[in-house]
Parts: C-alpha cells; structure tokens; sequence
C-alpha cells in the first residue's frame, strides 16, 4: 500500500450510470424539479398505487396485532385504548398527507413500534401515569432537539449498535413467551407459530408471514371455540385524556430511550433509505413533526411518532414507479390508515375476545423480525463487545436510584466501550461529520473475485460495484444478501498485486430486473480508520480498470 497514487477520481464513463432507481440530487425542498409541483393526477401510477395498497396492509397486519397485544398490558379499559389507538393513526395519518404533499416524497409518518414494544417491558415496573408523563417528555425533547439543530448530533453521540443492543436486550423477554407460549398452549399458540414459519417458507414479498400466521392461528380459535364471548363496541373512537405523572428517573429510564428509538431508528432506516434513493430529505423539518405528534399523541395516551421504517422502503423502491410519483404510494396508504383510525373502537374489542396465547404468540412474532433487525445491528459491525454489555444489562430486569435496566444498559455499554473499545468509540465520534459530507462517486467495477463470509465458511458470490466512498460501496449481487451479511472482495493489479476489501451489509433492497434476480446492498468498510479507507477508495479507482458488469441492466420505469 505505500506506493498507493494520489487520489484522482476518474471521470465515470457513460456506460458506468449510477445504479438503478438512484436521482441525481437536485436544489430546492426534493428530489423532484420545481415544475413538477403542479398537477397531481400527472404524477399518478398504478405502481405508486400499489405500493401504497402493499404498505397498508402491512400496517393492518404487521403492526396492529402486537399494538392491541402490547397495550393491553398496561390494563386499561376500553376507551383508555380506543383512544391510544385512534390517536397513534390518525396523526400519523394526517402528517403524511402533509410531508408528502409538500415535499413530494413517499415521506411515511407511523407510530414507533420499537418504542412500543419497550414501553410493553415496562408496564410492571412503571404506572401508566408515569408512562404518559415521560412520552411527553419525549416529545418536548424530539422538538427542542430538532429547533436547536442537536436531534442528529445526540443520535451520533450515541452509537447505534449499543442503542440496537438495548432493544435487543429489552424485548427479548417477550421475544421468548413464543416458546412458553406454544408449549403451554400448542393448539392455538403452537398453530400461530407454524403458520408464521410457512409464511417465512414462502419466501414471498406480497404473503407477509405474520398474516399466514395470523390466519392459520384465527382458524385454531374458531374449530376450538378459544373465543370469549363480548360484546363488540362498533362506536367512534374515544378520546381519553390520562393522568400524567413526571419524575426524573422516568425521563431517564423511558423518555430518552424513547427518543433514541423513535427518532433514532425511523432517521436512519427510514430517512437514510429516501436519501440512498436521491431525494433530498428535510431531515429536520421531519423531526420537527415527529416531535409535535408525539406530543399531541400523549395528551391522549398515545407513545412516540417515528419515520416508517418498513413503509418507507416499500413506498420509495424502484418498484414503486418513477421517482416524481412515488408520494403518490404514501397518500393512498395515509389515507387507508385513517380507516384504522376510526375502527380504534371495535379493534380493541378484541382484547376481551381473543383468547390469551394468540395474542401474546401474534405480538412476539412480531416483536421477532425487530428483535432480528436489533441483533444485526447491535453485533455486525464494531462495539461488538460492548453491545453485548448493553444486551445482557438491559436484558436484566431490575432498577437502580429508580431507574430501570434499559438506561443503565447505555450507560454500561459506553463505559465497556471507553475501556476496550476506545479506539472503535473515538473513531464514531469523529468520524460522524466525515461520514456525512463524503462523496460518492458512481462507477462501474467488477472484482476479480468476491465472497460472502461467515467464520471459517466462505461462499463465492458474483457482484459489481457501482458507487463508492471513504465510507463503503453500494453492490449489486446475484446472491442474496441479508443486513449484517460480511463480504469481502478481491482486486488485481496489472503488475500481479492483489488488494483484499472487507465490508459489512447495513441494508438491502431487491430489485426487480429482465434477467436473473439482483440484490443491491450498502456497505460499509470494516477498517476503522479514515486513513485507511481513504486507500482503500484510491487502490481501487487507480488500479481496477472497470469492466463490463455481469449483472442484467435494470428494467426500464
């Protein structure tokens, strides 16, 4: 490496455009030139409008079965949960209408289910009066944040893997009443399981598991007459105002968790993945908004607003249509979460009617690709050791001065990376600003030879690289890739030298091609020091001469 050439990024060839589905940036509030701000209906398209439909019934399905089995922890009464549900809806509904229109980005506003799935942790150890007082706080604090311009300097602050790591730990309590769960009751529970692991079998985009499972477990309740006779409340919604209590140890312990999470996790999967898409995101104005719907959704015993997570990258895909007219995916799904909104009533009927197993089956089945996501996050990357101190903390239940396990779970995470990751920890810290202001340079290489590695097994796979930074490259693969998936790639010179780069997935999307399928992964390199990436960067664009990509094009919008 010390006869490296100075860094002298070539100009990219015409064959070598940017990778499928990408805009070039351009000024103003979006991606999307200011002469296309008028007319609506131009913009609209069938796969925008199926996208939308997609991404609804993933909300329907994904999320309101662990809502109801997660509120209903807290045990309150009917009104108490119509008017959780109604509220966490409705402003999301509503705010995504707006952003969208604005913006004229698919810019998705939901409910943070992370934030819920914590807050269902803490409903022994904290009152629901304490609980509302610290989501307000958590509001305040997302909107001061995002006003003074701190939201995205806190979030650097804190590393995300020790934050993954918390979440990991916190839920993995409900992650296990699957197993006790379908053991205690295998006609119901078990059943709900197995349906679960046939859809994951299908391996099917539009047959979400958690709906295979939610059917298959539904036909157990109805053959065993598992069902507790109620009466169904098909009346609007409620609005209930709760009690609030605020101490220290609950703004501690559930308010800046609940920050993290919510603006944490929706900012970067959500926001990140428009921003890989080539829309300029108003990061800031975003985070304005999930701070004032997380305020109005407290008041009515709602929890934290978030950036969708799993809607945004339905709505926002090269599959949702040309890029001017995916906003298009996020007004129809917007629209149709009002109609959950107003059902708030009849649907947490279902708490009194369902039988107890299927409901805590159905929520940790959900929990479960979260907690999935969380691990990934939390030990695929560096801090590893660390995280696993935050893990095995916050999966501890007990409390300190008052606060819980979770708090103290990132405060022991960063003091374990201090003492043996301080090299790691240092490096986030300074490197955050360089991550952001680095250039990414479109270009079309394909290595001599690449693998995907995992311990001691390595497994060839046939990929292209088609941009690259100091921070990582973004890959198309034949393969399938998954988040936290290593790879490591090689490259020769004409001189006989060979350069070995190692990279881990952060995230993955399928994209839908002629020929064979192809997975585009971001990637980030393992080496820690600046230094060493930026030679990296320079080995490959001085001495791979780019080659004809063995991928199929992308099929025309």
């Amino acid at each position: 490496m010390a006869n490296v050439l100075p860094f002298r990024p070539r100009p990219v060839a015409s064959a070598a455009r940017p990778y499928a589905g990408r805009l070039a940036r351009t000024r103003g509030r979006g991606a999307v030139a200011p002469r296309r701000r008028i007319g609506l209906l131009r913009d609209f398209n069938a796969a925008a409008a199926w996208a939308g439909i997609t991404t609804f019934l993933w909300y329907a399905v994904g999320m309101v079965p662990v809502q109801i089995a997660v509120i209903g922890n807290f045990g309150l009464d009917r009104g108490q949960v119509s008017s959780w549900m109604f509220i966490i809806w409705a402003t999301g509904a509503v705010s995504s209408v707006v952003l969208s229109l604005v913006y004229r980005q698919p810019l998705a506003v939901t409910s943070s289910l992370s934030a819920l799935i914590f807050l269902g942790t803490l409903s022994g150890r904290f009152g629901f009066e304490d609980v509302a007082g610290a989501e307000l706080m958590a509001g305040v604090l997302v909107v001061v944040l995002a006003t003074m311009g701190f939201g995205r300097k806190l979030l650097a602050w804190l590393p995300m893997p020790l934050a993954m790591s918390m979440l990991a730990g916190s839920i993995f309590g409900d992650v296990m009443n699957i197993v006790s769960t379908s053991v205690q009751d295998a006609a119901i529970a078990g059943t709900t399981v197995v349906g679960y692991l046939i859809g994951r079998a299908l391996r099917n985009p539009r047959v979400p598991p958690l709906s295979v499972a939610l059917v298959t477990g539904g036909v157990a309740v109805f053959v065993l007459h598992s069902a507790t006779p109620a009466p169904v409340d098909w009346a609007l919604p409620s609005l209930v105002v709760p009690s609030m209590h605020f101490s220290v140890q609950a703004f501690l312990a559930i308010s800046l968790p609940l920050m993290v999470l919510a603006v944490g996790l929706g900012n970067v999967q959500g926001l990140g993945y428009l921003s890989e898409q080539g829309y300029k995101v108003p990061a800031n104005v975003v985070t304005f908004v999930l701070g004032l719907c997380s305020i109005v959704n407290s008041f009515f015993g709602g929890h934290t607003a978030q950036p969708s997570r799993n809607g945004i990258p339905i709505m926002a895909s090269p599959e949702a249509g040309p890029a001017g007219g995916r906003y298009w995916a996020s007004l129809i799904a917007s629209s149709a979460m009002l109609l959950i909104a107003l059902a708030a009533a009849p649907v947490s009927s279902l708490l009194g009617i369902l039988p107890h197993s299927y409901v805590v089956a159905l929520a940790g089945l959900a929990i479960l690709p979260s907690f999935q996501d969380a691990l990934e996050r939390a030990f695929g990357s560096t801090l590893r050791f660390s995280a696993v101190v935050s893990f095995l903390v916050a999966a501890t239940p007990f409390s300190i001065l008052g606060i819980t396990s979770a708090f103290w779970a990132l405060v022991a995470g960063l003091g374990a990376a201090l003492l043996t990751d301080r090299a790691q920890l240092l490096t986030h810290w300074r490197g955050d600003q360089a991550r952001r202001t680095e250039t990414r340079l479109p270009v079309l290489i394909q290595p001599a030879w690449g693998a995907r590695v995992a311990g001691e097994l390595r497994t060839p796979i046939r990929a292209s690289i088609r941009n690259i930074s100091v921070g990582g490259l973004l890959v198309h693969c034949q393969q399938q890739l998954l988040p936290g998936a290593q790879l490591e790639f090689g490259f020769r010179t004409p001189g006989g030298a060979e350069l070995r780069l190692k990279a881990d997935v952060r995230h993955v999307q399928h994209l839908v091609y002629h020929g064979p399928d192809v997975w585009e992964a971001g990637c980030e390199f393992r080496e820690s020091d600046l230094e060493s990436r930026e030679q990296l960067v320079r080995f490959v664009l001085n001495h791979q001469t780019p080659g004809p990509t063995t991928v199929a094009e992308p099929r025309a919008a």
